[in-house]
């Protein structure tokens, strides 16, 4: 009798590479499925224990193995997951994902504690009696899932690594995320289906990075600078400064969505030199900066001193220098301090003796005086107040 092979620890199982996750991925097409149809994995990774044997696919669907492996999910948060569903229904937005594993069989590979949920809830309406509602029923007996068409044993490992290793997908770096992306498109995949089965958000994140790579694959054609490329040190400029800029990707490059490629090949070439010698480099003044270099007539000589010899810090520093200072803000406890000393002024002026004065030529001239800026005073105090009045 052949030795059955062991699973291998969490420790001793090695993380699949980028490429293999890749490859698998590629190979899962959405399917509708009824939930007799699908088995429960008790050798998926979730339930990993040291100097555990694998159970071999031609017992996975005994009673006793599937019983066995839905009670040992309930330790991982079933419970929580069947009173989710109940009240709001089984959402498939983020797909489990099975393997065939007979004719109209299938077995899970990622998605284990959905489905002992869904098992759950199905006995508990059926044997039990509890009740559920006919729309969440149906949608418990026959669900969208992604099924895995390929020969990998170890797909479970490689899904594994896909969604919870630190290679997950979305912590990928942005190339190889955007060559994934892009190659998906490519085989039919529309961006919202693509960020919605690998629960990409904000979901235009994914039409970003397609754009991007097509971008940067056409940089790469470039005869002067196309060789320097590398993703790991120039994608950035594209995904992070070019198309979250809609001037330099529309108006100065001229992208055309539909050919996915910049028109303009010199305006291209010319951002390529300066990423190449260093001249940019990856920040939220970048972004701003070069928008007002290229399109603001008040900066023309600052972006051909750009052009020759500085970077883009030198530039930064200049357009910081000439844009207009905000106005300081308003002492308010000194305005407020000196209106009522002005006010306690006023008040103790001495109107009895002023209102005596005109014996004399001099006397008279000074009364003129003071209610002379008396009325300035109260003018002056009128338009404040009007400027003040919020209608």
């Amino acid at each position: 009798m052949p030795r059955v092979k062991k699973i291998q620890t969490q420790e001793e199982q090695k993380t699949p590479s980028i490429s293999e996750i890749w490859e698998a991925l590629q190979k899962t097409k959405p399917e509708k499925v009824k939930l007799d149809q699908v088995y429960l994995d008790p050798n998926n990774p979730r339930l990993e224990v040291s100097k555990r044997e694998l159970i071999p696919d031609k017992r996975l669907i005994e009673p006793g193995i599937q019983q066995g492996c839905l009670e040992r999910l309930k330790d991982f948060g079933v419970k929580d997951l069947v009173e989710s569903i109940r009240t709001s229904g089984f959402c498939t937005i983020d797909r489990v994902v099975l393997r065939p594993l007979d004719k109209d069989k299938y077995i899970v590979v990622e998605g284990n504690r959905r489905v002992a949920a869904l098992m759950t809830l199905r006995d508990e309406y059926y044997k039990r009696g509890i009740p559920v509602s006919e729309n969440i029923l149906n949608g418990i007996l026959e669900f969208e899932a992604l099924v895995y068409e390929g020969d990998r044993q170890d797909i479970a490992w490689i899904i594994q690594g896909f969604r919870h290793a630190p290679e997950a997908i979305m912590a990928w770096e942005d190339f190889p995320k955007a060559k994934f992306f892009a190659e998906l498109e490519m085989k039919g995949r529309k961006a919202t289906e693509i960020a919605r089965t690998f629960s990409v958000k904000p979901r235009k994140r994914v039409s970003e990075l397609i754009r991007s790579y097509y971008g940067f694959q056409q940089a790469k054609d470039d005869d002067d600078y196309g060789d320097q490329l590398i993703p790991d040190k120039h994608f950035s400029f594209f995904n992070q400064i070019i198309f979250p800029t809609p001037e330099l990707r529309d108006k100065w490059l001229d992208w055309n969505d539909a050919e996915k490629r910049f028109r303009n090949a010199e305006n291209l070439n010319e951002f390529l030199s300066w990423i190449v010698q260093g001249k940019i480099t990856i920040s939220t003044d970048t972004r701003d900066d070069l928008p007002k270099l290229l399109f603001q007539p008040e900066y023309r000589d600052i972006l051909e001193r750009f052009r020759e010899k500085d970077n883009i810090q030198d530039s930064h520093k200049e357009i910081v220098r000439r844009e207009p200072k905000p106005a300081p803000s308003p002492d308010i406890p000194g305005i407020l301090g000196n209106l009522k000393r002005m006010k306690n002024e006023i008040d103790m002026l001495p109107l009895t003796p002023i209102s005596g004065l005109g014996k004399t030529s001099e006397e008279r001239e000074q009364r003129s005086q003071i209610l002379t800026l008396l009325n300035e005073l109260v003018e002056a105090l009128k338009r404040q107040i009007k400027m003040l009045i919020v209608e």
